[in-house]
């Protein structure tokens, strides 16, 4: 029974009504059995035991790391991101189920917070480029024609922070104390290839090399015939970014901030688009391209120029490019980027990244890699199996609701362990589907 709940309460609407926590073995989240079938038929998490150092002494320990990494990613997936959560989750049937074989209960939350604050920064190096490897073994061969470029979206975001939480610091253009995580996302899936932490005070492509150079290495490897791209905001438009990307053979398109000297070259552009919209009253977007060559730049570039007029006045847009297609072209190219903001708060909404309430930067860092594994799993879970279904574009949160939060009667015998699902259950359907599709699951390529 909870602590502090009162379970002789009279209900005023319903005075025979009483609620006691003596139901038995009952569990809210049965569905997660379909997302562990899932991993386990793929083996994703199966493979993370060899990237986290153990120091513990065996002696000592209960859980393996494997249990421990596990418990955390289908937490976070079930919608239950802090560690201290592990209180009621580690004797929640289903969360022992998924976890491990044998019926003991899981780690509890000092456990946990132990193992966090614990993890090496070798160890969390090779959890950062872990997505690209799912991506790369799973993410990319759903589809008999895969696209001819593989799309890179880099973007950072916020991630407030509260109290003395080491690295953190005042940023100016979000208005907030905050850590300043760095994403590269992969534009067809949305999966995080790569990811790491930074302090609040670090931006533009400070930590984005060391991401980005073993990822492109990792794709190339994997897919020599398909082109990579690189798509960034106006943030990332720094002289090392664009360098690499050219010699390493990369396209981009990376937005470019404006100064006096751009805007005086779509000066006549501007003023042609002000007419336009004088005589015809209608919104006007006009496009131009021209060479470019800023004083950090080792050679001229081409930049894309975009025009807008409207009753706001106008806005000029530029893109740095290498890319060949008329202007037009490349912006609309360009503008897909914004995709990646819906990733992000999917990431963010759905899975808690930004929960980093630890009070190790290090651990906080680690954090921020098991909510992206996290992602990745119900992010392959979706492409894989739900497609073709109601859900094939849903949310995580939707996916959560409809299909893992499924209350269950749990018995187990010596010979099986049984989840009783509601028999008047509308989802019913769904559930038999996904079932089947598992069956068709293959394991890497």
């Amino acid at each position: 029974m909870a602590a502090g709940c009162h379970t002789g309460f009279g209900f005023r609407f319903q005075s025979k009504l009483r609620v006691e926590f003596d139901g038995g073995t009952i569990t809210s989240d049965a569905g997660l059995v379909l997302l562990r079938e899932f991993d386990e038929r793929l083996g994703c998490t199966a493979g993370l035991k060899h990237l986290l150092a153990d120091e513990r002494d065996r002696r000592y320990t209960q859980h393996t790391g494997l249990e421990l990494v596990r418990q955390r990613l289908y937490q976070i997936a079930a919608g239950y991101e802090d560690a201290s959560d592990a209180r009621f989750c580690r004797n929640d049937p289903t969360m022992r189920a998924v976890v491990r074989r044998r019926d003991e209960p899981l780690a509890s939350q000092p456990t946990l917070s132990r193992w966090e604050n614990a993890a090496p920064w070798d160890s969390i190096r090779l959890f950062e480029r872990e997505g690209a490897e799912w991506y790369c073994r799973h993410g990319a061969g759903h589809r008999r024609r895969h696209p001819e470029e593989i799309i890179l979206d880099i973007d950072s975001t916020e991630d407030p922070t509260h109290g003395q939480q080491p690295l953190s610091f005042f940023n100016g253009f979000y208005d907030t104390y905050m850590y300043h995580p760095l994403l590269i996302f992969e534009a067809e899936t949305g999966m995080v290839l790569a990811s790491c932490l930074r302090p609040g005070n670090v931006g533009g492509i400070r930590q984005l090399l060391p991401l980005l150079r073993p990822l492109v290495t990792r794709l190339r490897a994997r897919f020599p015939k398909r082109a990579i791209a690189l798509r960034a905001d106006g943030d990332f438009a720094k002289p090392a970014l664009l360098d690499y990307a050219e010699y390493t053979g990369c396209r981009y398109a990376v937005g470019m901030p404006r100064n006096p000297k751009l805007e005086a070259r779509v000066e006549g552009l501007r003023k042609k688009a002000e007419r336009l919209w004088k005589t015809s009253g209608q919104p006007v977007q006009l496009f131009t391209s021209f060479c470019y060559k800023a004083k950090s730049w080792p050679q001229p570039r081409r930049i894309v120029a975009k025009v807008e007029y409207t009753v706001g006045g106008s806005n000029l847009r530029f893109v740095v490019t290498n890319r060949t297609e008329p202007p037009a072209a490349v912006f609309a190219w360009y503008n897909r980027r914004g995709q990646a903001e819906n990733f992000i708060k999917e990431l963010k909404r759905d899975l808690s990244a930004d929960r980093l309430s630890c009070a190790s930067y290090r651990a906080n860092a680690f954090r921020l890699q098991l909510h992206a594994l996290a992602y990745n799993l119900l992010v392959l879970f979706r492409r894989l199996v739900l497609c073709g279904t109601e859900l094939a574009r849903a949310t995580v949160e939707r996916m959560r609701r409809q299909l893992f939060k499924i209350g269950a009667r749990v018995q187990r015998s010596v010979r099986h362990l049984w989840m009783h699902l509601s028999t008047g259950w509308p989802g019913q359907p769904l559930f038999c589907h996904v079932l089947d599709r598992l069956t068709t699951i293959r394991g890497p390529t």
